[in-house]
């Protein structure tokens, strides 16, 4: 039978309350007990029950990482990155997912009544996410959010500069490649990360001195499904020399590869391809992918480590990190070339 707290008062003569305090507020009590009761635990291999010191320390060593969905390159590297981080500051990670037609605010209300967390990291994705601002700013919990920031809420970020990365993009695509047509494939409209690369997309048209053409502009579901059969409808009017898709992820830039191959077209001679995100799959496609690189792990890993410093100092101030995205010129876009 495995040792008490009651056998470790015992042998090191001390009441079970002083063990208590070893174990959970060590400064409380003076050296000379906390070696006999250490000495103690260590003779009888006593393991402390993390339930119940959990409740005396009103902590559970668990944070909490809500994510938008859990499939797809994108979200599993996050989640790799949160998880190792969160492993190495001594916490566990509790995950889950808001899929759309959830009913996310009761999710999480939910969460702050039964104080199974100690933190939540957020992923925001939509901008019709409007009644998750209340529903964080009422769980009284220590709140990380990534991707964006919510009006009204004390909270720590974790942000991806999106726009710069589509820029960058955008930018390559109109002088490097000498771009004379782009047409833009994103996400759902009211998404995040949809919006700024579809504004970075317009604005670099229109300086560069390009046609604006609202009709070269379509919104799917970031699945290689969708982005696949409107290749397998569009391709033919898309196709021209200079021509190209920016698609507002890697997955759906796969799919406009795939559909356009199936249609008999080259891709890049007849049409450039190319993405964002670099995930697995941009090295993955034949041609190989031009991308944005979104450092996915570091995302993941640096809203754990944010929430964990939030638990243990709750006064300090909100802090936000930006992390770049960078160009990844490889084959699809026709105009691989070195680039710093």
């Amino acid at each position: 039978m495995p040792a008490s707290i009651e056998d470790v008062a015992k042998l090191a003569n001390v009441s079970i309350s002083t063990v208590s305090r070893v174990i959970n507020r060590r400064k409380l009590v003076n050296e000379a007990t906390c070696q006999r009761v250490e000495a103690a635990i260590r003779e009888l291999r006593y393991r402390p029950n993390a339930f119940a010191r959990g409740l005396m320390l009103r902590k559970s060593g668990i944070v909490g990482l809500v994510l938008p969905d859990l499939h797809g390159g994108f979200y599993s590297e996050v989640i790799r990155g949160a998880n190792s981080q969160a492993r190495e500051m001594g916490h566990n990670l509790l995950l889950s997912s808001a899929l759309p037609g959830d009913d996310a605010e009761s999710w999480l209300a939910a969460i702050g009544q039964h104080g199974l967390l100690d933190g939540l990291a957020v992923m925001v994705s939509d901008t019709l996410a409007t009644g998750i601002g209340p529903t964080l700013a009422a769980l009284h919990l220590p709140i990380v959010v990534l991707d964006d920031e919510i009006e009204g809420v004390e909270h720590d970020a974790v942000i991806i500069d999106q726009r710069q990365g589509a820029l960058a993009m955008m930018k390559h695509l109109v002088t490097d490649c000498r771009a004379r047509r782009i047409f833009f494939v994103g996400g759902p409209e009211t998404n995040i990360d949809t919006q700024a690369r579809f504004k970075a997309y317009r604005d670099v048209l229109r300086k560069s001195g390009h046609k604006f053409h609202k009709e070269d502009v379509y919104y799917l579901d970031f699945t290689y499904d969708s982005a696949y059969r409107l290749a397998i409808e569009q391709v033919s009017d898309w196709a021209g020399e200079h021509h190209c898709v920016f698609a507002a992820n890697d997955e759906m830039a796969a799919g406009i590869i795939a559909g356009a191959i199936a249609k008999k077209f080259s891709v890049p001679h007849d049409l450039g391809v190319v993405g964002f995100d670099d995930t697995r799959v941009a090295q993955m496609t034949n041609p190989l992918l031009t991308t944005v690189h979104v450092p996915m792990a570091r995302m993941g890993a640096n809203a754990i480590e944010l929430l964990c410093q939030r638990i243990e100092d709750p006064e300090k101030l909100p802090a936000r990190v930006s992390l770049e995205a960078e160009l990844v010129v490889r084959d699809s876009c026709g105009c691989r070339r070195s680039h710093a």
